[in-house]
């Protein structure tokens, strides 16, 4: 009877590792994600008190803007990743990603950054100044 135990617990043991770690799930803090020599990631907190994933979105996009080869990070149990070529969400390192926001969402985000980051002399606004509306 135990090995009939053995088969399930293996399978969902491999199925995680598929998955691999979960993102943090802190409330509020928006993480920064940076590849270690391993493969994996480490996440630093980027900034707290950030109101949704949008938001943490939009302040990886700033790190992007600035010059970073890396800006993925996590929010609340999601991982976010940001490229040159898009911002998605996904509950696993490899699992299916799901886009934030759409590529003129995007532009106009952009064009507010710059403008807000050129006006502070190319410091990022703090998350209490990020607010994305949904239209």
């Amino acid at each position: 009877m135990r090995r009939h135990l053995i088969v399930p617990i293996l399978l969902l043991v491999t199925l995680a590792a598929c998955n691999g770690p979960p993102a943090p799930e802190q409330a509020g803090v928006c993480w920064r994600a940076k590849p270690d020599p391993a493969g994996s990631s480490t996440f630093t907190p980027l900034a707290r008190d950030v109101g949704s994933l949008e938001n943490c979105a939009v302040l990886l996009e700033g790190v992007r803007l600035q010059g970073a080869a890396e800006a993925d990070g996590a929010y609340q149990g999601y991982f976010i990743f940001v490229g040159p070529d898009a911002m998605t969400s996904a509950l696993h390192t490899h699992g299916v990603r799901y886009p934030i926001f759409q590529p003129p969402q995007r532009r106009v985000i952009d064009r507010d950054l710059r403008r807000m980051m050129a006006e502070r002399g190319g410091k990022m606004p703090d998350a209490d100044e990020i607010g994305i509306e949904r239209r």
